[in-house]
């Protein structure tokens, strides 16, 4: 072992295992907190902010009696020329980048020498990606194969992977581990408050959800780790606490990539090197897997000069979606879109009809629909819209028309029904902007001022700006169009 990768494994190994008699503490809790996250979804909004506030009351509590064991991670910023030779090593290519840390902790990849558009500026590979495919062949690959959770969830598999090979001084990973955040700003990272600045935003009960289901699985963990004896045999038990399982979990969601190995028919979740360092922008993707080689080739969309960031599109992804699972906002999201909750009503006298319109139009008749940046109100929602707002009458004008029905919706017979579905959505988006309890205007000063100390908070106001903005737009849309 090379004396950089032994002063990383020592710095691990400066960790404290937990006491038996913490455990046991830990179990009562764990239990609580398990069957609270397991409890069906509350009935209404107040039962449902209730039940997180006694959530967090008992993850505080166990985050308490787990303090003193945190894993102490390596300070990434003397671990990259290490990173950097492994890399080499092991057949990389990345002669064109190198990392920088952009502002402060903040690191991403710069162009070390001009980059034309379309040249490959990295090659990695397979080998040195952590994926499902090797979780499998490691130590943790028999326990992968006998439970359910981490048979069916890759992204499971890979953070529990990396959880494995923290806490191995001789993993062959070592070099890509240390130069790992130590925290992230994923909404694992929110405290209570932080997440209160999200409760009136159509992303709560994403927010939610996610959380109930990341602390669910670190009680199922906890629990595992006690009772299954090859769980036990592979010792992360003796370290596992909610702080080292949500670093594994922010490291893979934040990072992971579904890459076509072989055939190109097989998708992998894989980690890779290196090309997690460049950060996110507007543009298309341009990944490719050559298997005859065996590495991924990343291709610049742009030309970018030297010295300049080199960045990458992560997808068309809104930004509620990146908050929560990349631990970011981006307010130039060319992609960006809020989601807004509309179905046929159960107690609507035409349910059933309306259904069976949405089936020949085919689109759902309970969403998911959403409000997009640009297209504000796209024809599948438009569809919905005016078969929600139909009568009778419309109805039976629509079935029994000669037309196709697509065409009949958007034919000057039924303009009344068009009008009706901008007034619809517009008083919807009305009530919307207004549950928020600020205005966008407040929003944006609040995101100029210094109070906003707190990263989180800072996303979470942002998050609401740019989901105001898009509802303001929508409602200016359906203003123009009743005119």
């Amino acid at each position: 072992m090379k004396k950089a990768d032994k002063d990383i494994s020592n710095g691990l190994l400066q960790m404290k295992k937990i006491p038996k008699q913490v455990k046991e503490q830990l179990k009562p809790l764990i239990q609580k907190l398990l069957t609270k996250c397991s409890n069906p979804k509350a009935l209404t909004k107040k039962a449902e902010w209730d039940e997180i506030v006694e959530i967090f009351e008992v993850l505080d509590t166990i985050q308490a009696l787990e303090k003193s064991y945190k894993i102490p991670f390596p300070d990434r910023k003397n671990n990259w020329e290490r990173f950097y030779e492994w890399c080499e090593e092991n057949g990389a290519e990345f002669s064109s980048i190198e990392v920088q840390e952009i502002k402060k902790d903040y690191f991403g990849s710069v162009a070390k020498k001009n980059i034309k558009e379309n040249a490959p500026f990295l090659k990695i590979p397979q080998k040195i990606m952590m994926s499902e495919i090797s979780a499998k062949k490691s130590r943790l690959g028999p326990l992968i194969s006998s439970d359910a959770i981490l048979q069916h969830m890759p992204n499971v598999q890979i953070a529990m992977h990396l959880l494995t090979e923290l806490l191995d001084p001789k993993s062959f990973w070592l070099p890509y581990i240390s130069i790992l955040p130590s925290s992230y700003s994923t909404i694992l990272y929110f405290t209570l408050n932080e997440i209160k600045e999200l409760q009136k935003s159509p992303a709560i009960d994403e927010v939610l959800k996610f959380l109930r289901s990341i602390v669910r699985q670190y009680c199922y963990f906890f629990q595992l780790f006690q009772r299954d004896p090859y769980a036990k045999s592979l010792n992360i038990g003796q370290y596992f606490t909610y702080d080292l399982y949500r670093w594994a979990v922010s490291s893979t969601m934040t990072r992971q990539n579904i890459v076509h190995f072989f055939d190109g028919k097989q998708q992998v979740t894989v980690l890779v090197p290196l090309f997690d360092m460049c950060n996110h922008t507007n543009g298309k993707l341009y990944t490719d897997f050559d298997s005859q080689n065996d590495v991924l080739v990343s291709y610049s969309f742009k030309s970018f000069s030297r010295g300049e960031e080199v960045c990458m599109f992560y997808g068309p992804r809104t930004n509620a979606e990146f908050l929560v699972h990349n631990g970011f906002v981006y307010p130039e999201n060319e992609n960006d879109a809020v989601e807004i909750k509309l179905g046929i009503s159960k107690n609507d006298p035409l349910c059933s009809q309306k259904n069976e319109l949405c089936s020949k139009l085919n689109i759902s008749a309970n969403g998911p629909f959403f409000l997009h940046k640009h297209n504000h109100v796209n024809d599948e929602l438009m569809k919905f819209l005016q078969v929600n707002v139909m009568t009778s009458n419309d109805m039976e004008g629509v079935l029994n028309g000669n037309q196709k029905i697509t065409d009949l919706l958007l034919s000057e017979e039924f303009s009344d029904l068009r009008k009706k579905a901008f007034i619809f959505l517009r008083d919807r988006v009305n009530l919307l902007l207004k549950a928020y309890g600020t205005t966008l205007e407040e929003d944006e000063d609040l995101l100029k001022q210094s109070s906003l100390e707190s990263i989180h908070r800072h996303m979470a106001v942002q998050l609401r700006v740019c989901e105001k903005r898009i509802l303001s737009a929508t409602y200016e849309y359906c203003i123009q169009n009743l005119t």
